[in-house]
């Protein structure tokens, strides 16, 4: 009864995580459902400069208002756009009414804030590195995109930088503040728009957001936890069920079935190094000699007529 007692309590355990496993599987549906990213949200409401972006709030869509600063901007070589490898121009815009996530010292109030807006594409090197925002109000729909990882480019000419990084743009750019994450335009309003204009091809938004739908390596494992509690189930019946066998046949009992005689063959005597070869023999039929003992010796002779002949027993003069 204590060992029913303990397999219950891990079969419940076992049957607890593997509902736990399975809600898992189904929250990747739920948080998808949860974030209504194509809803048009006010950039403000949702973006503060200098404070990290939850992953929640890539791909959403916004709306905000502001001024490019033109000469805050960088290229980054190797994007790929309808099977064409180019440039992306990306320039810093400065949006009305923005908010800082966290205290950023005392010349906080001496620097813009600013976030990268990708303006373009374009195949040609030249043209990315002279296309310029123009100047002035600018109201715009965009989608935000998570900020790139890092990466030198020393080897690239100045102002060509390889990713999307806050972090480099911050360098570059010292006299801004800047937000965990870019923007996508979709459209763009207003005199100074310079969203694919000046040479640069339009760059649709993408979805870097996970898709809905059920989580394979949670259901995988939930079907797991379900396989250790039938084999806690099993382990217990087989030890019962061993447990039963012993009882019925009586093998517990201390003394020797007499219907299973069992017999004992003795091959070496007590004190001897070595087992005796006549012992051997009889166990494997091999000769004597063969397992040790002396070879026995015979006479030869030769008779009359010049044939070789064996005398096993001694002859006596007349």
């Amino acid at each position: 009864m204590g060992s029913l007692l303990l397999v219950l309590v891990l079969v419940t355990c076992f049957v607890g995580l593997s509902a736990w496993q399975v809600d898992r599987a189904q929250h990747k549906n739920d948080a998808v459902d949860a974030a209504d990213v194509e809803e048009i949200e006010p950039f403000n409401e949702v973006m503060e400069a200098q404070a990290p972006m939850p992953g929640i709030l890539a791909d959403q869509r916004v709306s905000l208002s502001g001024h490019w600063l033109p000469d805050n901007q960088v290229v980054v070589p190797g994007r790929v756009l309808d099977g064409d490898k180019g440039y992306w121009v990306v320039t810093m815009f400065a949006p009305d009414g923005a908010r800082l996530g966290a205290p950023a010292g005392a010349d906080a109030d001496d620097k813009t804030i600013a976030i990268p807006v990708l303006r373009g594409f374009t195949t040609d090197e030249q043209t990315a590195m002279e296309s310029r925002a123009a100047e002035g109000p600018v109201e715009m729909k965009a989608q935000i995109g998570p900020v790139e990882g890092p990466k030198p480019g020393n080897s690239l000419p100045e102002g060509q930088v390889r990713t999307v990084s806050t972090s480099q743009l911050i360098n570059l750019f010292p006299d801004l503040l800047t937000y965990s994450g870019f923007l996508i335009p979709e459209s763009a309003s207003g005199a100074a728009a310079s969203i694919a204009t000046d040479g640069l091809a339009y760059v649709p938004p993408t979805t870097t957001r996970e898709e809905g739908g059920f989580d394979l390596q949670s259901a995988g494992y939930a079907i797991e936890w379900l396989i250790f509690a039938v084999m806690a189930l099993y382990m217990w019946w087989q030890l019962l069920r061993d447990d039963f066998v012993r009882r019925r046949l009586g093998s517990d009992s201390d003394t020797q079935d007499p219907a299973s005689p069992v017999e004992y063959v003795v091959v070496k005597s007590a004190g001897r190094s070595s087992i005796d070869p006549e012992v051997m023999s009889g166990l494997t039929g091999l000769p004597a000699h063969r397992h040790g003992a002396k070879k026995p010796r015979s006479r030869r002779g030769r008779s009359a007529d010049g044939a070789d002949s064996t005398n096993t027993t001694p002859t006596e003069g007349n």
